[in-house]
């Protein structure tokens, strides 16, 4: 429960990238997906990429990226090399504190955190793991994070925050250290592995679901049937779940069912269903590249030279991050077959897409230009004044349109 007792902590947010602490600092967020200016002031919260700063810290909270490598198989240096510092800093020749806790909250596969990152942690702090009298010990949790990126809505106060612990106390103790600022409540999960595991499936049903209805997209439009009549009209049904077509990408979705087939492979199991929707929706960018050409071969007037508008680069709507963006993929291809393609995203680092993909991209259309491929990728809240009269000012006649978000009508406007 949450009491209206005032709770004294001192915070300190930590990161490797000297840039972010010091934007973070200035009251800026790159990935806005905080208020900053609530917390600007906030005199028991600091940031800092100085390690010396993390000595006798209570509580760790562990947040660091688990991508998948070229094999898309689980990268696990981050959450590793994190154990290790923690190991190193609790190490109890060094540390005047005791009895730490540390908390997971990084997608996993399940097992992660008691098979290999708890031994770490014990190895370099010297530690007992779990100890029952609660003398030169370390204890762990995990509580994976439900952050929607780009949602203002779904906040982290607003989403039910999944709980774990590694012994009954310390489970209760997480708890309860959660509940005292997630105004939506916890669930205490009955162990660490179960929490790993609930997290991992939440991504990957979305993905599969996602990937039914990309396949259904290809099959309907082999039939000359619309896919967005027929899910209109299934949605009547009470039950029926509206997933739309489109390019699944960044760290989440795209990523978290490696991790799950990973650990499958690893126990002998095959999963079939889980393999299958991956290569659907990885390669998805490719299909909508085959109907871009397949639509630019029908037109009267052949283009000589391709000149390509993409509205909105990130791997979703109203998100800055890049990270495995299908339409960077596309754009890369678009790129080698000689089309002169032109990046517009309003809210990406145009530095980290020329660093990936060697291209400029702007926050805005560039004047006086016209296009003969118009692809209206992201629904994105700043393309909200685009219309059918604006985009016609950019096309010629034969210009052919692609809108993934459904928003725009015509002849010359075709959809996954």
């Amino acid at each position: 429960m949450i009491s209206g007792k005032k709770i004294n902590r001192r915070i300190i947010g930590y990161d490797l990238d000297k840039i972010r602490i010091e934007e973070l600092k200035n009251g800026i967020d790159r990935n806005s997906d905080s208020e900053i200016n609530n917390f600007q002031n906030i005199e028991s919260l600091e940031f800092t990429d100085k390690i010396d700063r993390l000595k006798n810290i209570d509580v760790f909270i562990v947040t660091v990226p688990t991508p998948i490598n070229k094999k898309k198989e689980p990268d696990l240096s981050f959450i590793i090399e994190a154990s290790r510092t923690i190991g190193n800093l609790i190490n109890r020749d060094n540390s005047t504190n005791d009895n730490q806790i540390i908390i997971y909250e990084s997608t996993v596969y399940p097992g992660v955190t008691e098979d290999i990152c708890v031994p770490l942690i014990k190895k370099f702090s010297k530690k007992i793991f779990n100890s029952d009298n609660y003398q030169n010990s370390f204890y762990c949790g995990y509580s994976p994070e439900r952050i929607n990126p780009g949602d203002t809505e779904n906040t982290i106060e607003k989403i039910k925050k999944v709980t774990s612990g590694s012994n009954k106390k310390v489970a209760y103790w997480i708890d309860s250290f959660y509940a005292s600022f997630i105004k939506a409540g916890t669930y205490k999960s009955k162990s660490i592995k179960v929490a790993e595991a609930a997290k991992i499936i939440e991504n990957t049903q979305r993905d599969i679901n996602i990937a039914l209805v990309n396949e259904l997209a290809i099959l309907f439009k082999k039939l000359n049937l619309d896919t967005n009549d027929i899910l209109e009209t299934a949605a009547t049904k009470w039950n029926f779940h509206k997933y739309k077509p489109g390019l699944v990408g960044g760290h989440c979705i795209g990523v978290d069912p490696y991790y799950l087939t990973f650990k499958a492979k690893e126990i002998g199991f095959q999963t079939d269903l889980i393999t299958s929707g991956r290569k659907i929706n990885d390669r998805m960018y490719k299909y909508l590249l085959e109907q871009i050409l397949l639509q630019a071969r029908k037109r009267k007037i052949i283009q000589q030279k391709e000149k390509v508008l993409i509205l909105g680069i990130s791997y979703k709507e109203n998100c800055s991050d890049i990270r495995n963006s299908q339409i960077l993929l596309l754009a890369e291809k678009m790129i080698k077959q000689n089309m002169d393609v032109t990046l517009v995203d309003p809210i990406v680092n145009s530095q980290k897409v020329f660093e990936k993909i060697k291209i400029k991209s702007y926050r805005s259309i560039p004047e006086e230009m016209k296009f003969t491929l118009i692809i209206l990728a992201l629904n994105h809240k700043e393309f909200n004044f685009l219309s059918n009269q604006k985009i016609k000012k950019i096309s010629y006649p034969e210009t052919i349109i692609f809108d993934l978000t459904y928003k725009l009508i015509g002849d010359n406007i075709f959809y996954l």
